[in-house]
């Protein structure tokens, strides 16, 4: 069975006392474990404020948490976190695949062209010849409009 090496980022309520927020992040790492997820690295950034309320909080308490483990763990850890009432959001990236996309966006070695080659300079193009238009020999008289008949009155 291949690992995959994923990061996931866990913001959890930022109104825990130390002890509760411990036992919280705790819990997610006993979760990694349980699946079958190797705990590489840990990352806490500490109360930050949120771009937006998430549960009417404006603070939340950041870990990053970087681990190895099957394809079917992150699926499975997300599923628990969801139940779990102190954490407000979580994310989880392969790291593998995002290393692939930008493998895949960065260009490629492109062919050097020499600076000093020589580029034929682009023909002339002759300009189109435009003739003039002669004016009519005769003016062409236009109807002039006439007025609407008005209806008909019917009499009484």
């Amino acid at each position: 069975m291949e690992l995959n090496k994923y990061e996931m980022g866990v913001i959890v309520r930022a109104n825990l006392d130390d002890e509760a927020l411990q036992a919280e992040m705790d819990r997610v790492k006993g979760l990694l474990d349980r699946f079958g997820a190797t705990i590489e690295k840990e990352d806490k950034w500490g109360r930050r404020k949120l771009a937006y309320p998430i549960q009417k909080q404006n603070e939340g308490v950041f870990t990053f948490i970087t681990y190895s483990a099957p394809s079917s763990t992150p699926r499975e850890v997300e599923s628990r976190l969801r139940l779990m009432e102190n954490v407000l959001r979580f994310l989880t990236v392969n790291i593998n695949e995002a290393e692939i996309r930008k493998a895949k966006a960065a260009p490629s070695a492109a062919p050097v062209v020499p600076v000093a080659a020589e580029v034929p300079a682009p023909e002339p193009v002759a300009e189109p010849v435009v003739e003039p238009i002669e004016a009519a020999a005769e003016p062409v008289a236009v109807p002039a409009e006439e007025p609407a008949a008005e209806p008909a009155q019917a009499e009484e």
